[in-house]
This record gives C-alpha cells, structure tokens and sequence, in this order.
C-alpha cells in the first residue's frame, strides 16, 4: 500500500469514519485528496458532525500519522487496512468493518478455524469453568479462541486457550498498547506471543465504555460461530450474540439456572432458537464433524464450491448469505422454489458445510 493511502486510512480511522469514506478516497479522489482537498473534500465525504470535527482536528496536526505510525512501532504493533493481505477476511461480512486495525502480535487470521467465546464480566464460578474447558477444548481441536480480553467469561476462555498452547486473540475496547484491566497485563503478554491483541483504537486510548459494545461487532466479525456462556438480560454479550445472528453467524449458549439473573440473557437466546451447548467435547466434535477439524478457513468458501452447484442452490446459498437464520418458508417465499426443490437444494449445501442449522427450522450459509 502507498504511504498516502495508509496515512488515510489512519487518520479516517482515528475520526472513526465510514468505511465508505475511504472508498471514496482510493477509488474516486486519490488518498492525498484527504489532506489537500479542504472543506470541499470533507463535504463531498458526508461525514456526521462528529466525525467532520474530528477529523479537522487531526487534519490541522499535520505530522499525526506520521507519529502515530512510530508509536505503532514502538508498542510492537502494527496497522493493517482493510486492502492488506492480512487484514482479517471475516470482517468483511460486517456491514461497517473497520478501516484499519492495530494488532500487536503474529497471527494470520486468515488461515485457521475460529469460535468467539463470550459472556459477563461479573460471571458465576460455574460459568468460569466452562468457559476455561470450552478454550482447552477448541484449543486441543485446532481453533482460534475469539474474545474480548475482558474480566470473567472472556479472560477464562483465554486462559482455558492457553493452558492447551493454542492461539487466542483478544479485540480489546481500548488501544493495543494499553493494558484493562490491569490484572490482565500477563495474560495480555501472553496472548500476544500465541495470538494477537487487536483494537481499531489508536495508540494510548483509554476504556471509554462506549468503546466495548462497538468493539464486539469486531469479535464476531473474526469468528466463524459464538459461544454466549453466561449473560444477564442486558449483558454486552447480548449484543455480540444479536451481531452475530443478524450476519448470520452460528450462536450458541450455555443453558443457566433459570432462577438466576446472570443467566436470563442466555436463556433468552436459546428461547429464541442459538444452539443449546450442553456438553463441551461434544459441542467441539459437532462443530469439527461439520466442517473438517482441522480445515482451513480461508473466509472464502461460498466462491471456491460455487461452479460445482446448480443454479437452484446458488440461489439458495445466495439468499443464505445474505442473512442467515432463515426458514424453509422465507427461502420458498424469496428464491421462488417449491417445498421439495428447496429441501433437495438445502440437502445439498448442508452436506458441502455451505448451509447449517442456525435454529428450529432455520438455516444460515455455513461458516
């Protein structure tokens, strides 16, 4: 990537601007626009309010990116764009990905199978040990441990990763080159020697808490399926799960004591049709059954199996793609097929892995 590019991306970024915004300036205005093209640029941009204003103020320090990208450095990090070889594939699927991210640590996202493990903070001992078997588990089985580096469920499914020498990599609500909480500082060391630290923070932003839920679009952008081990009614990882339900990512939930106010957003969750995990080796042989347990995830696996289906089922997957969680009676209502052509087509794509039960009923195009 040339260096205007990059200084784009990083400045669009920091002002926490659209993806749309830097489209705009690869493919219509050239990167340099960004820093030569004043009001009228900014104008043609569309930009909230907030974002136009911050914006402006890093645009008048004109030597921000440039240090910026030294502290990067300096932390041991670095900064991918979206353009990068090695930005992550899944993120793609999100309707606002990030421009860039920051990510302190080695990993190739692009290469291994991932599960999201998530949950409270403040969660039951119950909770932390399942959450810690699921990491050993899908650590044994060859799986990237997604989470959110958070105390409770989040850290124990690190732990429970690393205990097993597997990877794990944390989106983090803060920058990558600080530290919250500040117990985690060796489990932060760690992760970043078996996996990677990940925020599209700039260097030395603090945990601002509107940082968290926004940063947890991320988290299942990055996995393949979630696991919601523990969660009250209005816990952040309620809105991980609802993320992923609504891009069509697999959910799953540990059941909980129904007497329990830490367990009604779980339990909510599998009234509403997520995956009920009831057992942990069963659950990782399930998910590996399915997809081959040492598969590669290349995030691409609706172009490579496409030539080799009918246009009937294309359409289908088609559909499945574009949101996931539908019913027989919604894909014959939108593909146009009846009953039985659907249900051969469904056949079809369920026994390649490109579609998969999300549900009662429902189906979702296959991680």
């Amino acid at each position: 990537m040339n260096h205007p590019l990059l200084r784009a991306a990083l400045l669009l970024g920091a002002a926490r601007a659209p993806l749309s915004a830097f489209e705009a300036l690869r493919d219509r205005y050239g990167p340099d626009a960004l820093e030569t093209g004043g009001e009228a640029l900014l104008g043609r941009l569309e930009l909230r309010p907030a974002v136009r204003a911050r914006l402006e103020e890093l645009l008048r320090d004109r030597d921000w990116a440039d240090r910026e990208l030294e502290r990067t450095k300096a932390a041991g990090a670095r900064f991918l764009t979206i353009d990068d070889e090695g930005y992550p594939p899944r993120l793609k699927d999100l309707p606002q990905p990030p421009i860039g991210l920051y990510v302190r640590g080695a990993f190739d996202f692009a290469h291994t199978p991932s599960v999201a493990v998530v949950g409270t903070r403040k969660c039951s001992p119950y909770a932390k040990s399942v959450g810690e078997a699921l990491g050993r588990a899908l650590a044994r089985s060859g799986y990237l441990v997604v989470s959110g580096g958070a105390r409770g469920v989040d850290a124990a499914g690190h732990i429970g990763c690393l205990a097993e020498n597997g990877r794990t990599v944390a989106i983090l609500g803060t920058a990558v080159n600080r530290v919250y909480p500040s117990e985690h500082r060796d489990l932060f060391a760690r992760i970043a020697e078996r996996g990677a630290l990940v925020s599209e923070y700039p260097m030395d932003t603090g945990g601002d808490p509107w940082r968290f839920p926004e940063r947890n679009r991320i988290i299942v952008g990055m996995a393949g399926r979630v696991v919601v081990v523990e969660s009250p009614e209005d816990g952040g990882a309620m809105i991980t799960a609802r993320l992923a339900l609504d891009i069509g990512r697999e959910v799953w939930c540990v059941p909980g004591r129904i007497t329990e106010t830490v367990s009604k957003g779980t339990n909510r969750l599998l009234r509403d049709g997520a995956e009920p995990l009831i057992d942990v080796e069963e659950f990782v042989q399930n998910i590996s059954g399915r997809y081959g347990q040492l598969m590669l995830d290349l995030g691409e696996s609706v172009p490579n199996a496409a030539p080799e289906l009918s246009t009937d089922e294309k359409i289908v997957l088609a559909l499945l793609q574009r949101q996931g969680g539908r019913t027989t009676d919604e894909l014959m209502a939108e593909s146009g097929l009846d009953l039985a052509t659907l249900q051969g087509c469904l056949m079809t794509l369920s026994a390649a892995g490109l579609a998969v039960p999300a549900g009662p009923g429902r189906y979702s195009a296959g991680a």
